[in-house]
């Protein structure tokens, strides 16, 4: 059930304020440049890593985020099928298309880092603990799937590409729509570091 104006209390507003905070404010300081584009993944990174420590202070549990071996082997299996689908149009698209950022000076540590911290982080993030905020907020089951899908096509704006902010958001529906079936955040953080090295290795991101 979703909550009325007249029904929100102080720990909504705190939800609300996080969200202002983590989700919205990061990208735009970005795009004004009060932050450095070149620093767009350890800021990523590091917006996760710091949900993950506010994370005990809110009496939630690793099976409410998303952390939990349930379901596990299932999810893996479906979405198996999703990445391929959605990686083969950007195998297809580099192979007739100039690269937009020159990533060829990205070293095998940054890839380590990106498939082994940054992408379980974002993933924490943008679907466990955003997920979880929503729910908290008495959110229906397609209006957190949007407000979550179009948080995460909005931190893209950095890009300056309306082509992967609409790209993002579509992709961020999908995984939404399979993370909430399976609560598990293995798949999607399997899908995004392959989709996102993918993206990465051809100056997409």
């Amino acid at each position: 059930m979703t909550k009325k104006l007249s029904q929100i209390n102080t720990q909504d507003i705190k939800i609300i304020f996080l969200i202002f905070a983590f989700y919205l404010l990061p990208p735009i300081a970005i795009v004004i440049k009060l932050i450095p584009f070149s620093v767009r993944f350890i800021l990523l990174t590091f917006i996760g890593l710091l949900m993950f420590f506010i994370r005990p202070s809110q009496g939630t549990s690793n099976i409410d985020l998303g952390i939990t071996r349930k379901n596990f082997e299932k999810s893996i299996y479906a979405i198996i099928p999703l990445t391929l689908l959605l990686g083969l149009p950007m195998i297809l698209l580099s192979l007739v298309n100039d690269p937009r950022i020159d990533n060829s000076e990205l070293s095998i540590y940054f890839y380590l880092f990106y498939v082994l911290i940054s992408c379980p982080l974002q993933e924490f993030a943008y679907r466990g603990y955003l997920f979880h905020l929503l729910e908290v907020l008495a959110l229906k089951k397609w209006t957190r799937i949007i407000i979550a899908a179009a948080l995460y096509s909005f931190v893209h704006i950095i890009f300056v590409d309306i082509y992967i902010v609409i790209a993002t958001l579509l992709v961020g529906i999908l995984w939404n729509i399979h993370y909430d079936r399976y609560r598990n955040l293995a798949s999607v953080t399997l899908s995004h570091s392959i989709l996102g090295v993918l993206s990465i290795l051809f100056g997409l991101i």
